[in-house]
């Protein structure tokens, strides 16, 4: 049995009105896995993932980080454990390439006065562009960078956070839709990142996404939300059926198995309500 990192119970959380409520949450997040959160939108897929980075702390139920209360650790504790890239671009970084930008991931291990860089900050930049391949892109402004590069840059920055040089399988990283505004080859290298990071390194990642078919591809498992419950978390291949897809994002599908890898057939999608 693999060591569980990330535990949620009972997790309730409401903005404070009577449209949108996440109701009782329980999840297990084990060392090394590899999970896609999936739902319509306004399903609280992105509220979730805030609670259990430990963003929102106004909720009802519980979080475990490392089987401790995620309120019981400081910021600067919970960031050398969990890092959480929200939809967000880089742009306002006031001219700093790729590489100043990236040392800013090593504050976590600063104390307040200490505004210098080591050698080994240093070092842990470098190693971790050479993991997700940006160097050629390195001295570039941040303002400078395509949309996919950005997002290659912010799951950079995490494996800085994180410090990459360390034993990454006890650490999460957790990215709210890594694909907005991505074209296709760009959604590819992204995931193809994130799967390198999950075998080679260990890291569990948790990822928001509306792409059910690179869910289906990469994610060992998946959690469907709808209108803030909790439907199934289980085996991707358990979760992302051709009946699920129907009921919950009214859409006809054909799943098929091509070259030991399975592909949701889009051609002619009807609703399935038949409008």
């Amino acid at each position: 049995m693999e060591k569980e990192l990330l535990k949620t119970e009972d997790l309730c959380f409401s903005y404070g009105d009577d449209n949108f409520a996440l109701n009782k949450i329980n999840i297990s997040v084990l060392k090394n896995d590899f999970l896609s959160v999936i739902g319509r939108n306004g399903s609280g897929k992105s509220t979730l993932v805030k609670l259990i980075s430990g963003i929102y702390s106004q909720y009802n139920g519980k979080v475990y980080l490392h089987c401790k209360d995620i309120c019981s650790y400081s910021k600067k504790e919970v960031s050398k454990i969990l890092s959480y890239l929200p939809q967000s671009s880089l742009n306002g970084n006031n001219g700093l390439n790729v590489f100043e930008f990236l040392l800013l991931g090593r504050y976590a291990y600063k104390r307040f006065s200490d505004f210098s860089f080591s050698e080994y900050d240093k070092k842990s930049v470098q190693d971790s562009i050479e993991v997700t391949g940006i160097s050629n892109f390195i001295k570039k402004s941040v303002n400078e960078l395509s949309g996919g590069e950005k997002q290659k840059v912010l799951i950079t920055l995490s494996l800085v956070q994180l410090d990459i040089n360390s034993d990454l399988s006890d650490k999460i990283l957790i990215i709210d839709e890594p694909l907005t505004f991505l074209d296709v080859n760009f959604q590819y290298e992204i995931f193809s990142i994130l799967e390198k990071l999950n075998k080679e390194k260990k890291l569990t990642v948790i990822l928001v996404t509306h792409n059910i078919n690179l869910a289906l591809k990469y994610t060992g498992k998946t959690l469907l939300l709808d209108k803030g419950e909790m439907i199934v978390f289980d085996e991707t291949k358990k979760v992302i059926t051709e009946d699920i897809i129907e009921k919950y994002f009214r859409v006809k599908s054909k799943i098929i198995s091509f070259d030991d890898d399975y592909h949701i057939l889009t051609n002619n999608l009807k609703q399935a309500n038949g409008k």
